[in-house]
């Protein structure tokens, strides 16, 4: 299974739909209404496969985590509270797409050590990766110790056992 399938299995309702006309730096769009009762998310068609599975990740994330309008975030002074469900969404998308078990799953599977072959293998694009790891540094600090192995994240290293 892909991981744009593994993505969406959990949400049969959800609308996805590929947006031609939609600028790149856009990436994705969510949006929930009378017409869209159980959510659409948008893509732009524009990007690459791997790049629309960041997108679809961390729209996945605003669908469940975010509520009201946040579109005026970028424009509006410093909003606080948009910020955080900005976060929230980017983080639970992080999550989604890229768990510690995935980065596992590289490690014993002797994809590790070249990020642009543990991109291939989890289909995600490399600059999300990075922000990915950066994410997990900033709430972990930078190593953590989960499933008998300790995840380093600067420099990123995976090691089985608990040692820091």
């Amino acid at each position: 299974m892909q991981v744009r399938e593994t993505l969406i299995a959990p949400y049969p309702k959800l609308e996805i739909v590929l947006d031609k006309d939609m600028p790149k730096k856009f990436g994705g769009w969510y949006e929930r209404n009378e017409e869209y009762p159980f959510g659409l998310i948008t893509l732009s068609d524009k990007l690459n496969y791997y790049l629309q599975n960041g997108h679809l990740a961390e729209e996945i994330g605003h669908h469940e985590t975010s509520n009201g309008n946040l579109l005026g975030f970028y424009n509006k002074p410093y909003n606080v509270d948009i910020a955080r469900q900005e976060l929230r969404a980017r983080r639970f998308g992080h999550k989604l797409i890229l768990p510690l078990e995935k980065l596992i799953y590289c490690y014993d599977h002797g994809h590790w050590g070249d990020i642009y072959e543990m991109c291939l293998c989890l289909e995600i694009d490399r600059s999300y990766f990075n922000k990915a790891i950066e994410d997990y540094k900033a709430r972990f600090g930078t190593y953590v110790k989960y499933r008998g192995y300790t995840i380093t994240f600067e420099p990123l290293t995976i090691k089985k056992g608990y040692s820091a």
